[in-house]
């Protein structure tokens, strides 16, 4: 049977995506900017409304890795991922109430400038490096790995996929500045919902509708929300996805450059929280309904699986393989998911190019190498460095296209950075005593623990048992199913003795836990052992006490009078400039 591929509507339909994502940068770089400077291209000059901010919250780190992955997720592992939306949510009001108020009152145009002033020079530009090459691995597979699962079950090119985005990110992202990614996002982020939802609409129809799609997903074991589970290695439990899965994503919301820039794009700390509240609503929805995809893929192939019947390559081609199968023959439609997968890389690569750009010029080129620039002049350099981060990011692209079977390690690999740096920033904030020594000691080792973790699992793959749960191939009609089932067992688990092996079947949604807990432990002993700060050596502005957190929960007008009226005069101006 010969696979539907895309026809003119389909390539209509993602120009027009590509080219109303060009002309807002035209829009916000060349007509409506006024002068080029660090507040516009970085910060939006701290003008944007909240609607917009909080659909390019959403959408930032929703990437088409996302789209394509949560429902082969569901499909693969069963319903207990739906616990993301709620995880999601409460890192949200945990960032809304916590973490962003407090890094809207330092005004710093990147994060990392915090471990300097609490800690010192090298505690930032250790995180800084750390978080630039994660950046550099991740993006790099956010805009390869979709291009290879579409270009696998659409017959669109991988190159052509993989150079179209990243032109149209770099034009956009350098002209326009951060205006101009957010009013993108918010486009990409239609689209993305307008994806999802014609698939599930389209699969509810095929299958026969909700209840028929959850009873042959319960008949499959897919249907579970009670895994209570204690144990560590189980993939996904309500434990695991409620706390781990949590600290996961407040790594995401609370302390990555690309989001917490966003809350400086706000005029107002309440406004920053509105737009996490919506974010919030707007997030745990995408995930649910990419969960429920997940279902109703399992319902329609529940008695032929391709990935078992060798139609696809890999099980995160389920989706894209499935809009084929189903709706090639529409004109259009095969475009318009397509454009949403096109729309998660777009809106995840934009991001990262502004955010990197920030740390590098912030960071590296004046913080580390002491240069100054001009306001101006370094919103000059800012585009330039993003245009050469978008260069440098094509080319590692096409070193990451030749891993193989290893993107997948690469994508582990580079999870298991950013952990340590969401340590340091819990130790500054949580433990005023702990030193610059203690936040590099335990910057270090977990960074160490989370590699030797890393290695560990990809060398005892084949020893730790499979989580996936059984498909089926009995209802497949081309196909010698009897052959396909012989040839497709499963290679045995190699049964040696490996006393760390417990250790490598822990459930990656623990990393960052295990990595944010090595460095507050590791911290706070050596940083007593080492001269631990005394209360008047630390800037109680750099630190998160209970009555900050009850002043940021606060939003009644009274409540914040009341507030004010027990700072000092400095403070109490800062605070009135937070509040208008």
């Amino acid at each position: 049977m010969k696979s539907p591929t895309l026809n003119i509507v389909d390539y209509i339909v993602l120009v027009v995506l590509l080219l109303l994502s060009a002309l807002i940068g035209v829009i916000f770089g060349f007509i409506k900017s006024k002068k080029t400077s660090t507040e516009e291209y970085f910060l939006a000059d701290g003008k944007m409304h909240v609607f917009p901010t909080a659909l390019s919250i959403m959408v930032s780190f929703l990437s088409a890795i996302t789209i394509l992955g949560t429902p082969s997720e569901v499909y693969m592992s069963g319903t207990m991922f739906w616990y993301q939306a709620a995880a999601w949510s409460i890192a949200s009001m945990m960032t809304a109430f916590i973490f962003m108020p407090k890094f809207r009152e330092m005004k710093f145009t990147s994060i990392y400038e915090y471990l300097e002033k609490r800690f010192d020079q090298s505690v930032r530009i250790c995180a800084s490096i750390t978080f630039t090459i994660y950046m550099f691995i991740y993006m790099a597979l956010v805009l390869y790995a979709p291009a290879l699962a579409l270009s696998q079950t659409t017959g669109l090119n991988k190159w052509v996929s993989v150079v179209s985005i990243s032109v149209v990110c770099i034009f956009y992202s350098s002209v326009g500045g951060m205006k101009a990614i957010i009013w993108t996002d918010v486009l990409q982020a239609l689209v993305m919902y307008a994806g999802v939802l014609i698939g599930i609409i389209h699969g509810l129809v095929l299958v026969g509708g909700f209840e028929r799609a959850f009873l042959i997903s319960h008949q499959g074991h897919r249907i579970e929300f009670d895994n209570i589970s204690f144990d560590p290695r189980t993939r996904h439990t309500v434990w695991s996805l409620l706390i781990g899965n949590s600290f996961n994503a407040l790594l995401t919301y609370g302390f990555n450059q690309m989001q917490v820039q966003r809350y400086m794009c706000v005029k107002s700390t309440r406004g920053a929280q509105k737009a996490l509240f919506i974010n919030m609503i707007g997030v745990a929805s995408l995930i649910l309904l990419s969960c429920l995809m997940g279902v109703i893929l399992y319902a329609y192939y529940a008695g032929c699986d391709p990935f078992t019947a060798g139609r696809i390559q890999n099980v995160d081609q389920i989706l894209p393989y499935f809009i084929m199968e189903t709706l090639g023959d529409k004109k259009g439609i095969p475009g318009l998911f397509l454009a949403c997968a096109f729309s998660g890389s777009l809106s995840t690569i934009s991001s990262g190019l502004n955010s990197m750009a920030a740390v590098l010029i912030e960071d590296i080129y004046k913080g580390l190498m002491g240069r100054t620039l001009s306001n101006e002049r370094q919103g000059y350099v800012a585009k330039l460095v993003s245009v050469v981060i978008g260069m440098m990011i094509v080319l590692l692209t096409y070193f990451v296209s030749h891993l193989g079977s290893v993107i997948n390690a690469a994508i582990s690999l580079s999870s298991t950075l950013c952990g340590p740096i969401m340590g340091v920033f819990f130790l500054g904030f949580f433990f005023s005593r702990t030193n610059r020594i203690g936040a590099l000691a335990g910057f270090f080792v977990s960074l160490a623990l989370q590699l030797w973790i890393f290695i560990g699992v990809q060398l005892t793959k084949h020893q730790r048992s499979n989580h996936r749960l059984p498909l089926s191939i009995l209802n497949c009609t081309d196909i010698d199913v009897l052959t396909k089932m012989n040839t497709s067992t499963t290679t045995p688990i190699n049964s040696t003795f490996n006393p760390l092996l417990n250790l490598y079947s822990v459930s990656h949604m623990w990393y960052t836990p295990i990595a944010v807990g090595t460095v507050v432990i590791v911290g706070i002993v050596v940083s007593y052992l080492y001269h631990p700060l005394k209360p008047n050596e630390v800037d109680s502005k750099l630190i998160i006490r209970m009555s900050d957190i009850c002043q940021y929960c606060c939003w009644s007008k009274r409540c914040q009078n009341a507030n004010s009226n027990v700072v000092t005069a400095e403070d109490h101006d800062k605070q009135e400039e937070l509040l208008s």
